[in-house]
């Protein structure tokens, strides 16, 4: 199978017919498959440093930073594709495999998608996909947290399925949070529309305004006003909190660094955190701040399983 042909099924640009003989073909293999996963893996990050370097023509001093972002791409963001075994919808049709990016602990990665939808994924965060996303739907699944740009489609509505809700625009900025076994979800809209649904409905519960933020807990749903920009600072390397309990806090070190807590002084979960901390200091740069300004407790670390003691 030749490089071109691929990257026509890539770009969602196959006829019916191509698009059966490619996915034939990788079925045929061992040795298809893993082709197959290397020119996908390829083409999304040629497509992404592609797109960055136009910008770049005319923005000269954001040409180093953003090229470092896709080297930080395609060292850190481990791509699998999963999803081999391809069903017959008809004698004609299969469905295409699955492509899932998946980000480790303490690392971001930002993904071009094929219909040129930028998504910003954080630690610890997993986007699963199509091969062929956007020739038939805008559909993907997110476990963690992300900030979608979504290229505006009025007639092929953009998907985001979480484990517990799902998100619909048409053309749509947003930062959803939904790590799963959490039961938490959490949607901000920065600009545009979004409708967001229970897991496995087809009516929307509501919908979003701009600065407006949907959260949910098992039963505990809200809806508030708040400002976008504090909540999309993890980009940029910046965890920030404003006036959060130390649960929460404690929760969000533990997807950021990997690291799992251990409260034997309950008197901290009576506590508020307010602050910006650069990811790349560290967790305990960030709890001996917080020592330091909020509250009085001690903590150990426990290097060999990843553990903090919290007493």
């Amino acid at each position: 199978m030749n490089q071109t042909t691929l990257h026509k099924y890539f770009r969602g640009d196959t006829s019916e017919t191509e698009e059966k003989f490619i996915l034939d073909w990788v079925e045929e293999s061992e040795d298809n498959r893993k082709l197959f996963q290397k020119e996908r893996m390829l083409y999304d990050i040629t497509l992404f440093h592609n797109t960055t370097e136009k910008k770049n023509n005319n923005i000269q001093k954001r040409s180093l930073s953003i090229t470092k972002w896709t080297v930080r791409i395609a060292a850190s963001v481990i791509v699998i594709l999963s999803g081999w075994t391809l069903l017959r919808e008809n004698q004609y049709r299969k469905e295409a495999p699955l492509q899932t990016i998946t980000v480790p602990a303490g690392q971001r990665a930002e993904v071009m998608l094929a219909d040129g939808t930028k998504v910003w994924l954080n630690s610890k965060s997993t986007l699963t996909y199509a091969a062929n996303f956007g020739k038939n739907n805008r559909k993907v699944e997110l476990d963690g947290e992300a900030y979608f740009e979504v290229t505006k489609n009025t007639k092929m509505p953009f998907f985001v399925h979480t484990e517990t809700n799902k998100i619909g625009v048409v053309g749509t900025s947003f930062n959803v949070n939904a790590y799963r076994g959490t039961n938490e979800f959490e949607t901000i809209l920065v600009e545009g529309i979004v409708d967001i649904y229970n897991a496995n409905a087809t009516k929307p519960i509501t919908r979003l305004e701009k600065d407006e933020i949907f959260s949910s807990n098992k039963d505990n749903v809200s809806k508030r006003k708040s400002n976008a920009n504090d909540y999309l600072r993890w980009k940029e390397g910046v965890y920030a909190f404003d006036d959060s309990s130390f649960e929460y806090l404690i929760n969000k070190l533990e997807k950021y660094y990997n690291v799992k807590f251990i409260i034997d002084n309950n008197n901290v979960m009576d506590y508020h955190v307010t602050g910006k901390f650069r990811a790349e200091n560290g967790v305990e740069h960030i709890l001996k701040t917080i020592q330091k300004d909020h509250c009085k407790f001690n903590y150990s670390i426990n290097k060999d399983n990843d553990t903090i003691r919290i007493y």
